[in-house]
């Protein structure tokens, strides 16, 4: 009877043992980090200011704002500058205004990139209108047309609220007017 009475705590020892070291391996606990318009505002304001070739002109962009549009889009505003300066042609062009786009919120586990579905322009205003503006505007939605994919995929961007709990970001969804981050750590 001594041996058993030895080997039972032995064996519920062991089993412990090998719970606990099993369970440590895959313990975790995740968490939810809420993201308001305010902090996604800074956050996009991190990555800019942003120029990109649209046919033969660039268009430069500034003054980000995160706008929650209803209950599934998120929207971006930017102040932006078209402009297209080829001065062995003559030619030096500089129109102002504001655009809107705007999508719908989701995470790629595997690229480890935030998704923007079904985006669009929700708004192309330019501060003036003319013969200029309205080409330019034409040609601004035929690069969209052609250059934007669904879904439009980014990298979480490298900003000091994001960095603590970036690898362990598991998705990313809006709803009810507020992005959340979903986070498990190991």
């Amino acid at each position: 009877m001594k041996t058993l009475r030895m080997t039972v705590p032995r064996l519920w020892l062991a089993l412990v043992v090998v719970l606990f070291v099993t369970a440590r391996a895959s313990a975790g606990f995740g968490t939810t980090v809420p993201v308001s318009a305010e902090t996604s505002t800074n956050i996009a304001r991190s990555l800019f200011p942003v120029s990109v070739v649209v046919g033969t002109g660039n268009l430069f962009m500034t003054d980000p704002v995160v706008v929650f549009l209803d209950d599934r889009r998120i929207g971006l505003q930017v102040h932006f500058q078209a402009y297209e300066h080829r001065p062995e042609k003559g030619i030096a062009i500089s129109e102002e205004g504001q655009a809107l786009v705007s999508g719908e919120v989701g995470y790629d586990r595997g690229t480890k990139q935030i998704l923007l579905f079904q985006p669009r322009i929700d708004k192309l205003d330019f501060n003036g209108d003319s013969d200029v503006t309205r080409r330019l505007q034409s040609e601004l939605l035929a690069a969209w047309k052609a250059q934007v994919s669904d879904p439009i995929r980014a990298d979480v961007p490298p900003h000091p609220f994001i960095l603590p709990f970036k690898d362990g970001i598991q998705d990313v969804t809006y709803e009810k007017r507020s992005i959340f981050i979903q986070v498990f750590y190991q």
